[in-house]
């Protein structure tokens, strides 16, 4: 098979799945004006916590293991954020932009998108590590994103009250508790109820998507935005792929780690602009700019992840 004919059909078997969902969201949002804060509550305190909880649960991942990956995303995005900072700081842009940018480099759509695309591409295996991943960096979007947001105005300590405050974190905590108790399958009736809400999670994650980009209107900025574009899409892959072996991760946690890295800036950036008076189009720009090209990078990362390439 030709290299062309594989990424395309990289491309149509991992990424219009992911985006036919998300644009039944863009649909719904501008037919129905539905907003997405109910889903994202929904979503935030129930479905995401059971996806981790099974995913992690149903998988052979030791405590030791989620340890390696949690620390290796968290070096991964130290990198990314010293190095965004540094390319940011001689720009020629105001505070609230700089601040929006280098938000834009280190918060990544972990959820949303780069759990459906890891799990379409490498499967069950994989997605139990993708879901390390996410929770690593909500761990820094909740305490570094909000942070650099408000440009120091709100403490360390506060920020991290933000983390002890997510759901998924207790998820993870339960699934690794009782796997170190022994416990290998759950009551009948518990396991269908977590598998059927962690397999609901993704397609709401995505149709969620689609009603936050539904409101979005046109990017501006082009200059600062493919600066931040590049820093997101190419810098933070080409990045885990020199952390991994660092923290040896290897097949499907390697994928993942890899893979994630490289998705699109997070819609939890705007709720952070508009919480703490950053530059709101500026990072709309980013999200909107980022997560429309990323379906174009990820193909090629998932094909040179897939033949060994990298």
């Amino acid at each position: 098979m030709s290299a062309a004919l594989e990424l395309l059909n990289i491309f149509v078997d991992n990424m219009i799945p992911v985006l036919a969902i998300a644009a039944v969201g863009v649909a719904l949002r501008r037919r129905f004006h539905i907003e997405p804060a109910a889903i994202s509550r929904m979503m935030f305190y129930v479905f995401s916590p059971a996806l981790a909880f099974y995913a992690v649960f149903t998988q052979d991942i030791s405590g030791a293991e989620f340890l390696r990956m949690y620390l290796g995303t968290l070096t991964l995005l130290a990198l990314i954020a010293l190095i965004s900072y540094a390319v940011l700081r001689p720009q020629n842009i105001r505070p609230s932009e700089r601040a929006a940018a280098l938000v834009g480099s280190f918060v990544f759509n972990g959820a949303n998108f780069g759990l459906s695309i890891v799990s379409f591409a490498f499967g069950a295996e994989a997605l139990s590590y993708a879901v390390i991943v996410y929770v690593a960096g909500s761990t820094v979007a909740w305490t570094v994103g909000v942070y650099v947001s408000s440009k120091g105005a709100l403490s360390m300590r506060a920020a991290l009250r933000n983390v002890l405050a997510t759901p998924v974190i207790y998820a993870l905590a339960l699934a690794f508790a009782l796997k170190a108790l022994g416990v290998d399958e759950l009551p009948q009736a518990l396991g269908r109820t977590s598998r059927l809400l962690a397999d609901a999670a993704i397609p709401l994650m995505l149709v969620l998507l689609g009603l936050q980009l539904g409101r979005f209107a046109k990017p501006a900025r082009w200059r600062l935005v493919a600066l931040g574009t590049v820093l997101r899409l190419l810098l933070a892959p080409l990045l885990a792929v020199i952390v991994a072996p660092l923290f040896e991760f290897t097949g499907p946690a390697r994928f993942a780690f890899i893979v994630q890295a490289g998705m699109p800036t997070a819609v939890l950036t705007l709720v952070l602009a508009h919480q703490f008076d950053t530059d709101r189009d500026l990072t709309l720009s980013f999200i909107v700019t980022s997560t429309l090209i990323s379906p174009l990078t990820l193909t090629v990362l998932i094909y040179l992840l897939q033949n060994g390439i990298i």
